[in-house]
């Protein structure tokens, strides 16, 4: 069988595809491009209602070609329902994908140059124009012992794999990583003293848990890249108050300036959402000031876009689209450019 896998959304979404992929590999499936596929493969997003309408369109069309779609990872219960009656199969793990597609070997190894291991699921953060808490649950941390036993493995296979190329790459994921349960400064600590070449990055982080003992890890721990995802969202203290983000614009840069002075060549990259509902042009300006200061190496700039089920839908979509293009293009031009 040739399949195709559509990955939306996070870093969690491209590990799990990784992992997705190199499963079928392993039945003895070839991957080829959407025309060519017999079965397509989604990893869903639905934090913003725009990949959920890509999502809805794109299944509609492959099944009027007559091919086999299956989805996974982040859906409403309600779209979840709507996709299963037009006929796409939904799987929560591997082991269920393996009956669906009656195989009996789920057995894969993979040698990558940069490998995603989650330490933790869900959100506790409740942001107001975020599905994550609802689709994801709350905030799960894997046992220290799971995580550093899967990254050995990782590490040995790759040491001893013939298609290696460059330093291995362990990145870390989870909603908000700062808040891992057992503590993600030692964590740090541990996967840093495994031997090996390899490095080490993590996202995303937010910023009221960017507490003074991640940055010191951090900042002396010589295989942890000096690189931190650090999202904003807004510059102006109304939006952030608006989204349920507790900092403030001043604590924001108070805490890059701690950053930056104990953690040498640091680079720092940024989420940030434009056209919040009820964000003024002087709102959006705010935002613009601090990514002057900030200097970010990049950034990720997404238009705002309701989505059912989060606090935020409430307040509707009243900011046109020309506008929120317009305000994008400034951010992408000074950040990203």
């Amino acid at each position: 069988m040739k399949f195709f896998v559509e990955t939306i959304g996070c870093q969690q979404n491209e590990y799990d595809a990784s992992r997705l992929v190199n499963f079928l590999k392993s039945a003895g499936f070839e991957e080829t491009g959407d025309d060519e596929a017999e079965a397509i493969f989604i990893l869903a997003c639905a934090v913003r209602q725009m990949a959920v309408d890509r999502i809805y369109g794109r299944a509609r069309n492959w099944i009027s070609a007559g091919k086999k779609v299956y989805i996974t990872s982040c859906l409403t219960p309600d779209d979840k329902k709507k996709l299963e009656k037009k006929g796409v199969i939904y799987f929560k793990d591997l082991e269920e994908l393996a009956k669906h597609l009656n195989l009996k070997n789920k057995n894969f190894k993979v040698a990558s140059e940069t490998c995603y291991i989650p330490i933790m699921s869900g959100c506790n953060n409740f942001c107001s124009y975020c599905i994550v808490p609802f689709t994801r649950g709350r905030e799960k941390s894997r046992p220290v012992v799971d995580i550093i036993k899967e990254i050995k493995k990782l590490i040995s296979h790759y040491h001893t794999s013939k298609y290696r190329s460059g330093k291995l790459e362990i990145t870390l994921l989870g909603q908000n990583v700062n808040s891992y349960k057992y503590g993600f400064a030692k964590l740090l600590k541990k996967i840093n003293d495994l031997p090996g070449d390899f490095e080490i990055s993590f996202m995303s982080n937010h910023p009221k848990d960017m507490t003074n003992d991640v940055i010191e890890a951090i900042a002396i721990l010589p295989k942890v890249k000096k690189e931190i995802h650090l999202p904003l969202q807004s510059g102006s203290d109304k939006v952030l108050k608006d989204m349920n983000r507790p900092y403030t614009a001043r604590q924001y840069l108070k805490i890059v300036e701690n950053l930056k002075f104990k953690i040498q060549n640091l680079k720092i990259t940024t989420d940030i959402i434009v056209g919040f509902p009820g964000e003024t042009e002087e709102d959006f300006q705010r935002t613009v000031e601090i990514c002057k200061k900030v200097g970010y190496s990049l950034a990720y700039v997404n238009k705002y876009s309701p989505r059912k089920g989060t606090a935020a839908f409430k307040l509707g979509d009243p900011i046109p689209w020309a506008e929120k293009q317009r305000r994008w293009k400034i951010l992408d031009e000074l950040i990203n450019k």
